[in-house]
């Protein structure tokens, strides 16, 4: 190789070397560089690179991943959600087909695969809620890696974040660079030529990392097909998304028919998915009905677990329990709805209450009396039946239960490395202890997957079935039940407060740039289920969601309004000691304006003079504009901007100001507090800023006037 031309190995280096994604060596909360510790002057956005980012150790580790061969999927891995594939460890246990089951289906999706000759590249696979998508999809996914056929997947979930549409091409490419013989050194160089196509559309980089390689290695050496598999389509972020995702398979199909690609797709029959399909080319369809072939599938399913049922709680049950009669009620009652049946199975042997006689007697009865009202709907059944479960929740633990679900609820709104790690934790957030949490939950296991108390700081609360989480959100099929988006998200920024409070006041008190937030202390007091060996584990969770899930800026959650409760909250805090992105990143979240009487743009008293006298020292008397309301995240690009507003009461009030030069997209978020004059050093850092941005003081005059 010419010395002249840098090699792979080198440009892949120094692109690693500058990219912003968090090496396996620094984590998110140990920042370094020479703002590493300042507090009180935050820097957010995407465009402020500090050059003591890059420092021996990452490029030791650097060298030694690509010397190891392992660089392609450093690259992508910062881009793709590797929760969504296959085989991932947060999928588990899958859902997968019941052996002897959905057999047509597969046997169809098998004579696809192998006959090459068919000219069908993409079978659309669609059914209602609950009637075996996934597990079809998984069991043949499963089929398709042991007839070394599997290309890659994607089970989409907006209960787990599993549903963005900008890490879907990353995630199958990064599956690819795996399965496909001679996929991997054209992504390789590709990536290295291109530094920033990872960060260009979906659209760019299916073109670029997908049609593209495969183009080649058609040419270089035809192969078998690979299946592509996407699970849950409609569960994807927007209806915008999901057609976006059609539309580039779709132009591969009509442009470059013989890559040896075939898509395989799983959604509901959502409108906008039907008359999407309809326009598709050389794209077949199949549907999981509930038919005859369907209803044996689930008896057969359900039939199988009763006597799971009763051999796991024979001390409970009798030899001949449950008669036959029973059996087909119940198998009347499911209606060869596989969820339902699965949800059934789940109320008659929950382990918290080892009665399945009993539980069985009470579901038939229940399913009995709701038949005039399901008429011929099993969904309306399935309803019905969740209604139920809650119902039998006691009125004395009922609040706490519905704090737990709204949680569960709504945490895929946080990307998944930003919210609470664990059962414990979120109990621990919420100030719930261990006996309260499972008084709440005790008749959830049928639609919940609750871990044991030994399990509990390391494993999640979820759901058995998105079709419950539906239910709890749509309040024409909840009713009294529904989990409303203002009162869930009032309950997490409540709790957020309190403990953001307790984490800056006992372990950040300083005053100056040198206190860091990152989690070097003890754990958090005031835990509620803890043990020795779980504490700090537990405190950092906490911490951690604080400081990248609720208080960051991607966070685009908002109130609908502010009450009284909160507005008292809001009232008490001491904002000298939060960080100034976050108090900013609290005010909208809030929705706060001056209305409130916490939030002003005009001084109110001597402590608000006293803080823009600071102001003005620290910007040099230069231009700034009072905050407009509500207040944004995303501020307009090509500007000169300078705002602030005042928050708080008396001496535990902050001015906050955001500065952005039309010369980058990154600001810079600051706050000031009464008691403390601002230092040289301050002023200096500040003004060093607005250097790295470019700040031209007489052309932000001229345009921000």
């Amino acid at each position: 190789m010419s010395p002249s031309v840098p090699s792979f190995l080198d440009r892949a280096k120094g692109w690693l070397s500058g990219r912003r994604s968090p090496s396996p060596l620094i984590r998110r909360d140990e920042k370094t560089g020479s703002f590493s510790n300042a507090r009180d002057f935050t820097i957010t956005g995407g465009e402020f690179i500090d050059a003591g980012g890059v420092n021996e150790m990452n490029i030791s580790y650097i060298t030694k991943v690509i010397s190891s061969g392992r660089a392609v999927f450093e690259l992508l891995e910062p881009y793709a959600c590797l929760e969504a594939t296959k085989d991932s460890s947060a999928r588990h246990p899958p859902p997968r087909c019941h052996p002897g089951t959905r057999l047509r289906i597969q046997d169809g999706l098998t004579q696809w695969l192998f006959n090459e000759s068919d000219e069908r590249k993409m079978l659309w696979v669609r059914g209602f809620a609950g009637t075996g998508k996934s597990a079809v999809a998984q069991s043949f996914g499963d089929f398709c890696s042991d007839a070394k056929r599997h290309g890659a997947s994607y089970f989409f979930s907006r209960t787990t974040s599993r549903n963005k549409i900008e890490t879907v091409v990353p995630t199958i490419v990064y599956q690819l660079a795996i399965t496909v013989p001679g996929y991997r050194p054209l992504i390789e160089h590709r990536l290295a030529d291109d530094p920033l196509l990872l960060r260009n559309s979906p659209e760019v980089q299916f073109r670029k990392l997908i049609v593209e390689p495969f183009v080649t290695l058609l040419h270089q050496r035809p192969s078998q097909s690979f299946v592509i598999i996407l699970d849950g389509l409609d569960e994807c972020d927007g209806e915008d998304p999901q057609l976006r995702i059609l539309d580039m398979i779709n132009h591969m199909m009509r442009t470059n028919p013989n890559l040896p690609l075939r898509w395989l797709i799983f959604s509901r029959p959502e409108a906008h998915l039907k008359d999407a399909f309809i326009d598709l080319i050389n794209c077949g369809r199949e549907e999981l009905i509930l038919d005859a072939e369907c209803r044996d599938d689930v008896e057969r399913y359900t039939r199988e677990h009763i006597s799971r049922i009763k051999h796991k709680l024979r001390k409970f049950v009798p030899a001949d329990w449950p008669p036959e009669e029973q059996m087909r009620e119940l198998l009347n009652a499911v209606s060869g709805l596989f969820v339902l049946a699965s949800t059934c199975l789940n109320y008659i042997g929950d382990p918290s209450e080892a009665d399945p006689r009993s539980r069985l007697d009470a579901l038939l009865i229940f399913m009995h009396r709701s038949q005039e009202s399901v008429s011929m709907n099993p969904l309306a059944a399935l309803d019905l039946f969740y209604s139920r479960i809650l119902e039998g929740i006691p009125s004395a633990v009922f609040k706490t239960t519905t704090h737990i679900l709204a949680h569960t609820s709504y945490k895929s709104q946080f990307y998944e490395l930003k919210r609470l790690h664990s059962a414990q934790a979120l109990c621990n957030f919420l100030r719930i202890d261990q006996v309260a949490f499972y008084k709440a939950v005790r008749g959830l296991h049928a639609v919940m997957s609750i871990p044991e108390p030994e399990d509990a700081a390391l494993s999640q609360l979820q759901f058995h079935h998105t079709s419950f989480q539906d239910f709890l959100l749509d309040p024409n099929r909840s009713g009294k039940f529904v989990i409303r988006k203002h009162e869930a998200l009032l309950d997490i920024v409540q709790s957020g407060i309190y403990w953001y409070e307790v984490d800056v006041i006992h372990f950040h008190p300083c005053i100056g740039w040198d206190s860091e937030l990152g989690h070097k202390h003890d754990s958090l007091p005031g835990l509620t289920w803890v043990s020795k060996d779980t504490r700090s584990l537990l405190s950092e969770s906490i911490t951690r969601f604080l400081q990248w899930g609720l208080f960051n800026r991607d966070f685009d959650m908002v109130l609908d309004g502010v009450d009284e409760g909160l507005l008292s909250q809001l009232s008490n805090i001491d904002f000298r000691y939060w960080q100034a992105h976050n108090v900013l990143n609290l005010a909208i979240i809030c929705r706060l304006d001056p209305l409130t009487s916490l939030v002003r743009t005009e001084p109110s008293g001597a402590m608000d003079h006293q803080l823009l006298e600071y102001f003005n020292l620290v910007i040099r008397n230069g231009i700034a504009k009072p905050a407009t309301f509500p207040l944004r995240r995303d501020l307009p690009d090509g500007q000169w901007i300078r705002n602030y507003f005042i928050i708080g009461q008396g001496v535990k009030s902050v001015i906050v100001w955001t500065t952005k030069s039309p010369y980058t997209r990154g600001r810079v978020t600051c706050s000031l507090r009464s008691d403390q004059e601002p230092s040289d050093v301050q002023i200096s850092r500040y003004q060093d800023y607005l250097r790295k941005f470019g700040w031209d003081e007489e052309k932000a005059k001229l345009e921000m006037k």
